[in-house]
């Protein structure tokens, strides 16, 4: 059973690249408690599927362009290649994940090969959230991630069929909508976003300034500063600081640096700014945060 406490340490908003489970069995298994300081999921997108189910509690979420709120039971599906991550308030829940890749159900049947297709080609969209209130989606989603919690003899097997069953039960009640095409002028909007992440991810150590990253998108401030918070639920000088606490959350975790040298490297050029930007986003001092015991794992997100 893979756990995710390592899962965060090289926070990447864009592509996540991680070997799920092994090459025979490639499905990843997560338990998340998002009250758990360790805890942060970035935006970011794999070419596996996952599916989500809450524990207890509500935790919200960003799923594409959709900002969801998942209560305790509901489940969540997400296709490979689609951004999702934490929502600016992401609330207090347990929930469990799992990361696979779509070949275990092709591979162990044949049935569902031509709704799985048409959900890869894009000419189908899955209904991102599907509530507790449909109580067969909600046996079968139970009894499957018992079966990968628990591993006893031939749980991988009986997982396989339970994946199907579940995609069965997407398709036999309509928990999907033929797709609209993008228009061009979205589809290239949503490729400069991606050029935008990826400059956050490569120069965040440096002085990065509203203008350059409006600049690598093409765009005017303004209409950048719009487009970005419809896309994440932040400002980009919020989401640009959250993702240097998170990164010297792992420095703090992973080495004996100097506290303002973390800042530093971390692009925080001022050590006051840095202490308050911390405590905002983690509630707590960057001294206590390295000092506290962790005592529960995190989330998926994966080295992206």
């Amino acid at each position: 059973m893979t756990k995710v406490s390592s899962a965060l340490n090289n926070q990447i908003p864009v592509n996540e690249r991680q070997q799920r489970g092994t090459a025979l069995f490639p499905l990843q298994y997560n338990f998340c408690n998002t009250e758990n300081p360790y805890y942060d999921l970035w935006l970011h997108w794999h070419t596996e599927f996952e599916l989500i189910h809450i524990i207890s509690g509500t935790y919200r979420c960003f799923v594409s362009d959709h900002e969801l709120a998942l209560n305790q039971g509901d489940i969540c599906i997400i296709p490979g290649k689609v951004i999702h991550g934490d929502a600016p308030e992401k609330g207090s829940a347990k929930y469990e994940s799992a990361v696979f890749d779509i070949e275990l159900i092709r591979l162990h049947g044949f049935s569902p090969d031509s709704f799985i297709n048409d959900i890869l080609m894009e000419n189908i969209t899955l209904q991102y959230h599907i509530p507790s209130s449909c109580k067969d989606v909600f046996s079968a989603a139970e009894y499957f991630f018992e079966t990968i919690r628990e591993q006893r003899e031939g749980w991988d097997q009986i997982a396989s069929g339970a994946l199907i069953v579940l995609f069965g039960l997407f398709k036999k009640h309509g928990f999907y909508s033929e797709k609209k095409v993008l228009p061009a002028r979205k589809r290239i909007r949503n490729k400069k976003f991606d050029l935008v992440l990826e400059l956050i991810k490569k120069n965040y150590s440096s002085n990065i300034t509203l203008e350059q990253l409006a600049e690598s998108a093409g765009f005017s401030p303004k209409y950048f500063c719009r487009v970005f918070r419809e896309m994440t639920g932040r400002s980009p000088v919020e989401y640009l600081n959250w993702f240097r606490i998170n990164r010297a959350c792992s420095l703090l975790r992973e080495s004996n640096e100097k506290l303002s040298s973390i800042a530093q490297s971390c692009g925080f050029r001022d050590f006051s700014y840095f202490i308050k930007m911390f405590h905002r986003y983690k509630g707590m001092t960057p001294l206590k945060y390295r000092n506290m015991e962790c005592t529960n794992t995190a989330y998926d997100a994966g080295a992206e």
